[in-house]
């Protein structure tokens, strides 16, 4: 037999023994040969799942944590400036009590005529002092309180009868929402920065805001009549069916403000004022 026949007869042996395996041998030789290879691929891709499936819980914890603690601040935050208001209450009774006090015994004291031009100057002395403390105490509780707690503060100072008699010049009220339906008759906002303030549907007779910063408020349906606003900027504030009959805008400034020519006409004095138009009244 040629070299060349020799080859041939192995090469037909070997196809006839390759296609002679039964199911079952094939059967065996792939599952001999796919166990491990799974088995191997397993080993690879478990570990990376429980990997990220760790570092997910971890981003969870994480962000729960970190959510636990800003509500545990939010409410630290909140309880501190209800601490600084109820100290402020508490200060304010104090100064009003123990002056009323004073002022009561220098009243009903028996003495002769010279004694008692001493005592009331002592009283004026006291009154301007009890004022000085209550103004810097209002100013530093103001600071550091939110805009409700602002109001409620404002609103104190308002039933203990001495709101018109401190002066909260240069406080930051911006921000606050009055409740609608509610009684600010003789508001004293005189220089305050309160931007962006909503007054709507509020009472407001002759209060005054004079030489303050009201830009961006809303005054829409309240009662300002007789009300002083002389210098104030009043920059795109709105006056819709606002009575501003009487009211004072002298000086004042109204570029971009929605208030009618009637309202404005119904006004007492609008001497010097930039008009919505930005156009100037005479003086």
């Amino acid at each position: 037999m040629t070299p060349m026949e020799e080859a041939s007869s192995t090469r037909t042996i070997l196809s006839r023994g390759c296609l002679h395996h039964s199911a079952y041998e094939w059967l065996t030789l792939i599952s001999t040969l796919f166990i491990p290879l799974v088995v191997g691929i397993l080993t690879i891709v478990l570990p990376l799942q429980q990997q990220n499936l760790s570092e997910r819980q971890n981003e969870n914890s994480k962000t729960i944590a970190i959510n636990n603690r800003l509500q545990d601040m939010e409410l630290l935050h909140d309880q501190q400036k209800q601490m600084i208001l109820n100290v402020y209450e508490k200060d304010l009774s104090d100064l009003l009590f123990k002056y009323s006090t004073i002022q009561h015994f220098n009243d009903t004291s028996d003495e002769d005529e010279d004694t008692v031009k001493i005592h009331d100057d002592d009283n004026d002395n006291d009154d301007e002092r009890v004022s000085l403390v209550i103004r810097t105490k209002t100013l530093h509780a103001l600071r550091q309180l939110d805009p409700a707690r602002k109001i409620l503060l404002i609103q104190l100072l308002i039933d203990s009868g001495v709101q018109n008699r401190i002066n909260i010049s240069h406080a930051d009220l911006s921000s606050l929402v009055f409740t609608p339906g509610s009684f600010y008759n003789h508001l004293q906002f005189v220089n305050v920065v309160a931007r962006n303030i909503t007054l709507q549907r509020v009472s407001l007779h002759q209060s005054n805001f004079s030489y303050s910063i009201l830009d961006e408020s809303s005054f829409l349906e309240s009662n300002c009549s007789q009300t002083d606003f002389s210098y104030a900027s009043l920059q795109r504030t709105d006056w819709t069916n606002t009575d501003v009959s009487q009211a004072m805008f002298n000086y004042s400034n109204l570029l971009g403000a929605k208030i009618t020519p009637q309202q404005l006409a119904a006004a007492l004095s609008l001497q010097g004022a930039i008009l919505p138009n930005g156009s100037t009244t005479l003086v």
